[in-house]
């Protein structure tokens, strides 16, 4: 599936909605964005003895007057691995609404914003102010019911006489059985009116269902796809509709990500409305009904053997890559030869897999004779100019604005290359093909990165930050952002400090997956004064939350393979006044 365009997943099993604390009901994970846009996944916090979420709306007077009493009872809890949220599921509050109010009163919790309202459905959420006890490793509902007895409809208490939330923590941390005496929590009717419009009219297969997963998800489910299932018919998405959610609610599908609340408009931007997300998970938990109409998957057909664009004018085909059938691969850095004796002009590159269902992700560097006398001295590492690259459901690498790329003679590339076990040993031999300029474009794209090299991540750590800046010292135009970590790597954004003292967030990555390696085009060029300061700032998880990560225990520095890390988030853009003309006479490539 591509990356949704929403910040709100759905729990996996319904949960009775009687209130109280005899519930041993088990949920499904799930992550959210919160009011800054950060990610928090429920199964993450599995380190702590409880998650608490508090169901906060706008406007909501019983919410306004329980938070001081949330506060007071947080600041207790904290230092016993306690962890508090509050969770917005109400769909006339949007991110800034909920961020305004949060600053207006003093919230100082994360507002985790359930957009599509599928958490609050599935947990049986009726009315604001409900608070939920959630064991994170076991995932079970230990506590459901309001924090106190003293507010209710149009009056209060001066004081509360029961204080059912701390009862049931302080039972549930001492391994004792919960009261269940908790009356239903009062607090602000929430309208689902998404869930109740499929209760009257369910989704239809082939004309609500077939259309979303021929848009965001056939294109790597289909036959000889990177996925490991087609979408060939009903009967294929039936029997999988189960894991479809699973993969949904904990955000290992779809990859590449972005927070749609910020940041520049992105070619092409993967994702799921809040709207169509809601459609295929009611009709997912409706069991997935086909009906009597033509199966519009059926008749789609796909070829994955040959480049789009036509025949390359050059043709490169990587030394064969044996696979074996099980095991983790490291990274592969794959030399290739360009064997060029006069300098070229790139226009576009394409990547055939020779093997779709192990070849991962590829990132193609560019080395001048010049690039390799720098070595590891470059803000690159010395793995040279990022000259594009593959992963699945990507498209070519194209320069666009009659653009084109300076490649010098006696050049070579450098290709990363991860690969997948699939059961079955194989081998890979993916084709580059490189279509060229006939004459020097008008303008000449560049390459860059602001990355950070030199750091050491200690053991344990579930946040470390990294930060690093590429200073424009030409008025350019940005086009790429491609964000690059390795097995720790956990969130990225790009921040653009312009020369009058403005900023803004440009791309944000707040859930970065290593295995998808994403160069996010920009609708627009963003115009980058000279002066411009481009930060990359981000964060690595060296912690046993971390499923990805090789091994815990160990300091973790820079270097080439998965076992070591990377932090660059590289650029791809043109300086204004670069022409073929003033590059070629200043003996520069890129």
């Amino acid at each position: 599936m591509k990356g949704l365009a929403v910040i709100g997943l759905a729990l996996g099993l319904f949960i009775s909605q009687a209130s109280g604390a005899a519930q041993s009901s088990r949920i499904g994970d799930f992550a959210l964005l919160d009011q800054n846009g950060k990610h928090h996944k429920l199964s993450w916090y599995g380190d702590q003895k409880a998650v608490v979420i508090f169901v906060q709306g706008n406007g909501c007077q019983i919410v306004r007057n329980s938070v001081a009493e949330l506060r007071a009872i947080r600041d207790q809890y904290a230092e016993q691995g306690v962890q508090f949220f509050m969770l917005n599921p109400q769909s006339q509050d949007t991110r800034d609404s909920i961020t305004a109010e949060a600053a207006e009163l003093g919230y100082d919790f994360p507002i985790l914003i359930d957009e599509t309202q599928l958490i609050a459905e599935s947990l049986g959420v009726d009315r604001t102010s409900e608070t939920f006890i959630i064991n994170p490793e076991t995932r079970e509902v230990i506590y459901r019911g309001p924090i106190d007895d003293r507010l209710h409809y149009e009056t209060q208490k001066s004081v509360a006489q029961n204080h059912y939330l701390r009862d049931a923590l302080d039972a549930y941390l001492a391994g004792e059985a919960q009261p269940t005496d908790v009356p239903e929590a009062p607090g602000c009717l929430i309208t689902f009116a998404a869930r109740d419009a499929h209760t009257t009219t369910p989704p239809s297969y082939s004309a609500d269902i077939a259309p979303i997963l021929e848009a965001n998800c056939v294109k790597c489910h289909h036959v000889g796809g990177i996925a490991p299932w087609a979408m060939t018919g009903h009967a294929m998405v039936q029997g999988w509709s189960r894991m479809m959610k699973e993969v949904l609610l904990t955000r290992r599908m779809p990859p590449g990500q972005l927070d749609p609340h910020v940041g520049r408009p992105i070619q092409e931007a993967a994702g799921l409305s809040p709207e169509e997300l809601q459609t295929l998970v009611h009709w997912i938990d409706a069991g997935a009904p086909g009906d009597d109409a033509p199966d519009p998957l059926e008749a789609l057909a796909f070829s994955d053997a040959t480049f789009s664009m036509g025949e390359p004018d050059i043709v490169l085909t990587v030394p064969a890559q044996d696979i074996p059938a099980t095991g983790v691969i490291d990274y592969r850095y794959v030399p290739v030869p360009l064997n060029l004796d006069e300098d070229i002009w790139i226009r576009a590159v394409e990547y055939v897999p020779g093997d779709r269902q192990v070849l991962h992700h590829v990132i193609t560097y560019l080395s001048s004779p010049a690039d390799r006398t720098a070595g590891l001295e470059q803000d690159n590492g010395g793995l040279g100019e990022s000259l594009g690259g593959f992963a699945p459901g990507r498209q070519p690498d194209i320069w666009r604005d009659d653009s084109g790329a300076l490649v010098r003679a006696g050049s070579s590339l450098l290709l990363q290359m991860h690969y997948t076990t699939t059961g079955k040993a194989t081998v890979d031999e993916t084709q580059i093909g490189i279509y060229l300029h006939e004459a020097p474009p008008k303008f000449v794209m560049s390459g860059g990165s602001a990355g950070q090299r030199r750091f050491l991540i200690p053991p344990h750590v579930k946040e470390y930050p990294l930060e690093g800046v590429q200073e424009f010292e030409r008025d350019a135009l940005l086009y790429g952002l491609m964000p690059h970590m390795h097995y720790r790597g956990k969130h990225m954004k790009y921040i653009a400090e312009y020369p009058d003292g403005t900023s803004e967030i440009l791309l944000s990555v707040p859930k970065y997956d290593f295995n998808w390696q994403f160069n996010y085009q920009l609708e627009e060029p963003v115009f980058m004064p000279a002066g411009t300061r481009l930060i990359a700032r981000g964060a690595m998880d060296n912690s046993e939350q971390n499923p990805y990560n090789p091994n815990p225990n160990m300091p973790v520095r820079f270097g080439l393979q998965t076992m070591h890390e990377m932090f660059f988030g590289f650029t791809t853009y043109r300086y204004l006044n670069d022409t073929p003309e003033s590059v070629v006479a200043n003996g520069r490539s890129l």
